[in-house]
């Protein structure tokens, strides 16, 4: 059986590391390949406190339905660092005719000298190189340098990996610019429920806010996090600012009882609709809980969590990003959220007020009331928007 056994932290996994795997494993006609994922490498410091079995989880779900790719934890059984040679040996007791390749990039390639029992390791895999951008040196004489050294045996893809990495992907995480592309879907919806690699001030709010919802709502304000920082990307926005607001936009929506004592607690004036339907509340109560017991001090967030129901006149752009991330963001699933997608990548405004007149056409069909602060605003957005397009003629 011809095995590749593809190493490393994977923290996190990303679509450079299943791109190369997929690639090596045609290339070479390899039977499966396994991502190794390390419990303590040896060779790096490993950053982001993420735990091992974290890691592990994140790549058997960006594996999941991939052909011949399997992740592993058996680095993870065994007590101290991961070493390649232990792996390797322990893989050859279970599987005493299997062929192991080692799949390396090109910056691992050049510090293999460097490994535990290295001449050892060499004798029993073939390895397999690929390069990558942006690390210094050639293939070649890194291979010649195993080859002269320790008989190494050394192959190289036919191809170069692509220009993503895990550092790269912390560092968008942290920095609050999307992930979208890096990673796989599963993994990126991991990364942020989990509040990996965030901003520690960040991370904390996140959990305090995962404590205080529950599961289904919880995960509707991760996704609005996730969509708010794509729309902030895609439209200039304020990234932090919308990753915040995105974040805490819920933060009030409680059951009624909750929210009329908390209403009744701030001395916040109700109307009789509010009364009735004490849902209504949630955005100014939402700013208030996050200036207090989040402690949120930007304004503009707190303006964008108080008008994210019912929106106001001259919305900024913040406003309108945190209005339709809460609309639109990945776990929505009703009729026309898929267009309202498509037009939030073409015009900021105009998908706006597209989500405005969904939502009334929703309450319409539903027999429901509508505020008329609402209308009022929607009303108010649609002349902006025509007034707008006036001056562009």
């Amino acid at each position: 059986m011809e095995i590749g056994l593809f190493g490393g932290s994977f923290n996190p996994i990303h679509n450079g590391h299943i791109d190369m795997a997929r690639r090596v494993k045609e290339q070479f006609g390899l039977s499966r390949v396994l991502f190794m994922v390390a419990k303590d490498p040896p060779h790096k410091e490993l950053l982001g406190n993420v735990p091992a079995e974290a890691r592990l989880r994140m790549a058997e779900a960006a594996l999941c339905g991939e052909e011949g790719l399997f992740a592993s934890g058996m680095e993870l059984e065994r007590p101290g660092k991961s070493y390649t040679v232990d792996t390797v040996r322990a893989l050859l007791a279970k599987i005493p005719d299997a062929k192991i390749s080692l799949i390396v990039g090109e910056d691992m390639l050049q510090n293999l000298p460097s490994w535990r029992e290295v001449e050892a390791l060499l004798g029993l895999v073939r390895v397999i190189a690929v390069s990558r951008p942006g690390v210094a040196g050639t293939l070649a004489e890194a291979a010649g340098t195993l080859r002269a050294r320790y008989g190494a045996r050394v192959e190289f893809a036919e191809f170069s990996g692509l220009d993503v990495s895990s550092t790269m992907v912390r560092a968008h995480v942290e920095q609050a610019v999307p992930i979208e592309g890096l990673v796989p879907l599963a993994v990126e919806r991991m990364i942020y429920e989990n509040a990996f690699y965030q901003a520690e001030t960040v991370a904390r709010l996140q959990e305090k806010l995962r404590a205080s919802l529950n599961k289904k709502r919880y995960e509707h304000s991760v996704g609005t996090m996730r969509c708010a920082i794509a729309l902030a990307a895609r439209w200039n926005g304020n990234a932090a600012e919308a990753r915040l607001a995105g974040l805490l936009h819920d933060c009030a929506k409680l059951p009624a009882e909750r929210l009329l004592a908390l209403a009744a607690q701030y001395g916040l004036a109700m109307d009789e609709f509010e009364r009735e339907v004490p849902g209504l509340l949630h955005d100014r109560l939402g700013a208030l809980v996050a200036r207090d017991e989040y402690g949120v001090r930007e304004e503009a967030v707190l303006d964008a969590i108080r008008s994210h129901q019912l929106c106001r006149a001259h919305m900024t752009k913040l406003d309108k990003i945190i209005y339709l991330a809460d609309k639109i963001e990945p776990t929505r699933d009703y009729p026309g959220v898929d267009m309202l997608r498509a037009l939030a990548e073409e015009d900021l405004d105009r998908a706006v007020l597209a989500c405005m007149d969904s939502v009334h056409a929703h309450l319409v069909q539903e027999g429901k009331r509508i505020k008329p602060e609402g209308e009022a605003a929607r009303a108010a957005f649609r002349e902006e928007l025509a007034e707008r397009d006036r001056q562009n003629a």
